[in-house]
């Protein structure tokens, strides 16, 4: 018999993400969870650093949310304890607002000079012809963050806070979720539709250091759940997948690799990721874009298959061992969203990757992080690839 895990979380979401942020105040939804966060103030922080509870905050583009975990029942306080947080304002917040705008500028600043910011932001120019702006604001709409402005946000906020609770171990309801149901994401006010294309092409940020980061990203039809998520393990960040054999195994060009996916708009795309030496840009394109393009246009074998179906499944079990996962699980199916256990059973069901193909007619979208060689090296790599 399998001994019940003790504790339980409870998830309080906000309705509102970065993307909800007015363009002149940008990092306002970083910045309010940022002052909810301080145990300095009254509130939820204050009461999981006094009782010693686990936390965790999540920004996302629709929505803020906090969990808490508790050993005892008292973490269903949590969301009544949030809500009169953000309800309070006094003359010390200020005071307080004032070190959180000066601690997310400098945030905001070292986010945007790391180099795998820098490889996301141009690999979405080059599928998209766009790219999004920063989740934690810049230096001037951070500054327009006055207290009148994150004041007003923290009541909005508490006054539509949704909670979110998993079944207790003794096999008692959790909390109810209070307040409405986040509501669906609309569309971005800053993009048009033909904006949201994807469009494919190269993107080059030029850096004075002598390696570089690659990126190479290709759009594809999938209409199988968990196939995309096979289809990464089957590339792998690790020893078994086919990026380690090609860049390490067989060449050693490059030590450090990734694999990804992601769906927008309603299109799918995976790409590969690459830190290799500057000389070594061009090949590392190709090979990047014979592993996705190959894989799409030709599905690995049963026996290659099947052990990336078994490291998808271990990855995602493993996954629900997160003393947050019972209560995540009831987040996502309240928010529309699939949740961990489906998500198993779809990859459990699956047979082969059939059906998963790149989109015809379109352009790969490259990006790389060097010095000047490499964007030229990134075109000749293309224009000689078939």
């Amino acid at each position: 018999m399998t001994a019940q895990r003790p504790g339980h979380a409870v998830i309080v979401d906000l309705p509102r993400g970065h993307e909800d942020d007015a363009p002149e105040l940008r990092g306002l939804a970083a910045l309010a969870a940022r002052v909810l966060a301080d145990p300095c103030r009254p509130g939820a922080a204050r009461l999981a650093a006094d009782r010693g509870w686990r936390t965790r905050h999540q920004l996302e583009a629709r929505a803020s949310s906090f969990a808490f975990w508790s050993v005892d029942d008292d973490v269903e306080e949590a969301g009544a304890a949030l809500a009169a947080g953000a309800s309070r304002w006094t003359e010390s917040d200020h005071e307080l607002l004032a070190r959180s705008r000066a601690a997310q500028r400098v945030l905001a600043g070292q986010r945007a000079g790391q180099v795998l910011t820098q490889l996301n932001q141009a690999s979405h120019q080059a599928a998209w012809g766009w790219t999004p702006p920063s989740a934690l604001g810049a230096a001037q709409t951070i500054a327009n963050l006055s207290g009148e402005v994150v004041r007003e946000e923290l009541a909005r906020l508490g006054s539509a806070l949704r909670v979110h609770g998993a079944p207790r171990c003794d096999g008692s309801r959790g909390p109810r979720p209070d307040g409405p149901a986040l509501p669906a994401a609309p569309p971005q006010a800053s993009t048009s539709t033909d904006d949201r294309r994807w469009r494919g092409g190269v993107v080059h940020v030029r850096t004075t250091a002598e390696s570089a980061r690659l990126s190479v990203r290709l759009p594809c039809h999938s209409d199988r759940p968990g196939a995309l998520e096979v289809l990464v393990e089957v590339l792998g960040s690790g020893p078994e997948g086919r990026l380690h054999r090609a860049l390490r195994g067989e060449r050693g060009i490059a030590y450090g690799f990734s694999a990804g996916h992601w769906s927008q708009d309603s299109t799918n795309s995976v790409a590969a990721t690459a830190f290799v030496r500057a000389p070594d840009v061009a090949d590392t394109v190709r090979i990047l874009l014979d592993a996705v393009g190959g894989l799409l246009e030709s599905p690995p074998g049963e026996r290659e298959f099947e052990a990336a179906r078994q490291r998808c499944l271990a990855r995602l079990l493993t996954s629900l061992d997160d003393p947050f996962a019972a209560a995540d699980e009831v987040r996502r199916a309240a928010r529309g969203q699939t949740p961990i256990g489906e998500l198993v059973r779809s990859v459990s069901a699956l047979t082969s990757l059939d059906g998963l193909r790149a989109v015809s007619g379109r352009r790969p979208a490259v990006a790389v992080v060097g010095p000047d060689p490499c964007g030229r090296a990134v075109e000749e790599a293309l224009g000689s690839h078939p």
